[in-house]
């Protein structure tokens, strides 16, 4: 089957999201659990010690927690089009050819070839499929740029071909 695909900054979002959610639950979010901690000792240091106690280091630990949190939103809402930014070969619609020995990326003047053998697990929802060949690198297929029957099958291709599918 061949597939025009063309990625877009929301399409990159929601795999990265997805990849995030399935893989690195705890660690992903590391940032605000350690920021919500320092907000919370710094209040706490604030009521214990009251007006003797250092305001300097609770105000900070405050500020410091706040601040953690908010980078961490602002960085995961922003990654997809961080992402399309840095990806500038994919910017232009390119072709996929799936067959069932290997998948053929074709990109501007260049041909990568996939063999589904290398392809140690997979990620599937109703919306996108990820094709993971290591272990923190994905290709992305999401549902939009297949036809319905397409996507149906190639997801249960998917499931034929890879042995970890989540």
């Amino acid at each position: 089957m061949n597939i025009t695909f063309q990625y877009t900054p929301g399409i990159l979002q929601a795999a990265h999201e997805l990849h995030y959610k399935k893989f690195f639950r705890f660690q992903s979010r590391l940032p605000v659990f350690l920021g919500v901690l320092a907000v919370w000792s710094g209040l706490l240091l604030f009521l214990i010690l009251g007006k003797e106690g250092n305001k300097l280091l609770s105000i900070s630990l405050i500020i410091l927690g706040a601040g953690s949190i908010l980078t961490y939103y602002v960085i995961m809402r922003t990654l997809g089009k961080r992402v399309y930014n840095r990806l500038t070969d994919y910017h232009d619609p390119f072709i996929i050819e799936i067959e069932d020995d290997h998948i053929l990326l074709k990109i501007k003047d260049s041909t990568f070839e996939m063999p589904w053998q290398e392809i140690k697990k997979a990620v599937i929802t109703s919306e996108i499929v990820l094709l993971y060949p290591t272990d923190r690198m994905f290709y992305i297929f999401p549902k939009n740029n297949f036809m319905e029957s397409e996507f149906e099958g190639f997801k249960m291709l998917v499931t034929e071909k890879v042995s970890s599918v989540f």
